[in-house]
């Protein structure tokens, strides 16, 4: 039986309904756990207590958690604050993913610098000058992006030695802002996948049909609910594996042409997606698959 509620971490503290906090919440309550919603910017220390303020109710004292997911960061200020906080809880309430989980593999480095797993050559710089030079050295088509970007903003698709991405390698290091220099993958133009894996395995997927260089939905892709073809869902169920194995307890993974292009870890979109396509009831699934991670 459950010993204590779920708390549910959110960037913000109003959630729409289609949103995953809203759909996990239900999905929790059918399992017969209670799981309180609460602005991972309420976050705070209070008389040797990491609690969190729902909008409704007294302080959560997250101590009292049956698991705790983070499903979003807030305020990027105090990203590093929270993520200190959250992390002195791990010695007694699992996580569904880990706060030093997403220190080391929130954003686009982490699966750049390792060799497990496919991935498009990608380089990081914080100055213009060196993505411009790495760009017309290597030839070829290339996507800039900020390293914590989503919904596609920020992506530019450009060829090495454009103006374009000149102007896109000046505007996103502003600030000396590191951005991704990553080889275009071609198949992307036929459309990628968005798998979505909980506790190690695959939940569901569809396909992501671009209106232009970008599939996210966000700008204007087109979904298709088909079967995953065999070579696909052997790379997902290669990542999802991979990311378990790493405390990451649920993402989104985005797959085309043979590559890993992305693992969104804190608060992937799909559900909702699925669910208008047809798919619906699969927060259940999810949530199943969560409360099956051992939490040691």
């Amino acid at each position: 039986m459950p010993q204590g509620p779920i708390a549910l971490l959110t960037a913000t503290a109003r959630v729409e309904a289609w949103e995953n906090a809203a759909l996990l919440e239900s999905a929790f309550a059918v399992k017969g756990f209670e799981a309180v919603r609460a602005p991972i910017d309420s976050l705070h220390l209070a008389g040797g207590s990491i609690c969190v303020q729902p909008s409704c109710g007294p302080a959560l004292n997250l101590a009292t958690c049956e698991r705790i997911w983070i499903l979003g960061f807030g305020h990027r200020a105090s990203f590093l604050d929270k993520m200190q906080l959250l992390a002195l809880m791990t010695p007694q309430v699992p996580f569904v993913t880990a706060p030093q989980a997403l220190l080391l593999w929130h954003g686009k480095y982490g699966l750049a610098a390792q060799q497990d797993l496919p991935h498009p050559p990608t380089w990081a710089f914080n100055n213009p000058e060196s993505l411009i030079a790495t760009a017309q050295r290597e030839g070829g088509r290339f996507v800039l992006k900020p390293p914590g970007g989503s919904f596609g903003r920020g992506m530019v698709v450009a060829d090495a030695n454009s103006q374009r991405l000149a102007w896109a390698a000046r505007s996103l290091t502003r600030q000396r802002a590191y951005c991704l220099l990553q080889r275009w993958v071609p198949e992307v133009a036929e459309g990628e996948w968005r798998i979505l894996v909980a506790g190690g395995r695959i939940i569901d997927g569809y396909r992501r049909r671009p209106s232009s260089a970008a599939s996210n939905l966000a700008r204007g892709g087109q979904a298709q609910r088909v079967a995953i073809d065999p070579a696909t869902r052997a790379l997902a169920e290669r990542s999802a594996r991979w990311l378990a194995e790493r405390q990451i307890g649920y993402a989104g993974i985005d797959i085309a042409g043979g590559w890993i292009l992305e693992a969104n870890i804190v608060n992937p979109g799909g559900l909702a997606t699925l669910a208008d396509l047809g798919a619906g009831g699969l927060a259940a699934d999810v949530v199943t698959a969560v409360l099956a991670i051992n939490p040691g």
